[in-house]
């Protein structure tokens, strides 16, 4: 196994395929192949939280136990993550690529409309949590005015989302139910119309939940109703 360390963006943007991306490495290391080349993001200058009014921008190598201690609506959502250990070594940029059941601050930032900074073969730009690929440099969001939050797991630390529900009261962003975070948008309707109760039924048309260790698809979708009406009735 061979190990970049790149001591700068550019250095890493020249380093883009020579190998996998990593920062904490958390997700990607236990599973890496012996003969895997991998370019690590420590050294990079891509860690920091820096807030301008109510902007937040977070180094993608920013990792998850700082975002926890220095944005504080989202220290809930943080605690709810792995374990300490594996929080002080879990990064924001990182947390954006892993699969779910994982992967709870990117239902987060999609729930913010947060904006993830990326350099690739077509240089540097913008897009959304969804879109992101490449070598990410940062992610930017506005503080909301409200905050909303509830994580469904089997155990208090180093579990994968059963249901995962975050909300700034106007988007709906859910986890643990789809290959990917996503948004509920026909809930959003309801939610816009102040109709909670209809809000968290129509949330089950934005899952598409598989079978795991964690929980069943029946099961997921039985409770997502459930969670998404407690998240929304109970602000951070």
């Amino acid at each position: 196994m061979k190990v970049h360390v790149p001591e700068s963006v550019d250095e890493a943007v020249g380093l883009l395929g020579a190998g996998t991306v990593i920062a904490g490495g958390t997700h990607v290391v236990p599973r890496a192949a012996p003969t895997e080349s991998l370019v690590s993001l420590r050294r990079a200058g891509l860690a920091g939280i820096t807030v301008q009014d109510r902007t937040v921008r977070i180094g993608a190598a920013t990792t998850l136990a700082q975002v926890g201690r220095e944005v504080e609506f989202l220290h809930a959502a943080i605690e709810s993550i792995a374990s300490p250990t594996i929080r002080n070594l879990a990064t924001v940029g990182g947390n954006l690529f892993v699969p779910q059941p994982h992967g709870d601050l990117a239902v987060c930032l999609l729930a913010l409309d947060a904006r993830v900074s990326i350099i690739d073969a077509d240089g540097a730009r913008e897009v959304g949590v969804l879109e992101a690929e490449g070598l990410v440099t940062a992610i930017r969001f506005d503080v909301p005015q409200r905050w909303y939050y509830t994580k469904a797991m089997r155990r208090r630390q180093n579990s994968g989302s059963i249901v995962t529900v975050a909300s700034d009261g106007t988007r709906i962003a859910l986890g643990g139910v789809a290959p990917r975070p996503v948004r509920a948008t026909a809930a959003e309707a309801a939610l816009a119309e102040g109709d909670v109760a209809k809000a968290a039924e129509l949330s089950v048309e934005a899952a598409d939940p598989s079978d795991d260790a964690y929980a069943s698809a029946w099961y997921r979708r039985r409770v997502l109703p459930v969670h998404v009406r407690r998240a929304l009735t109970n602000a951070v």
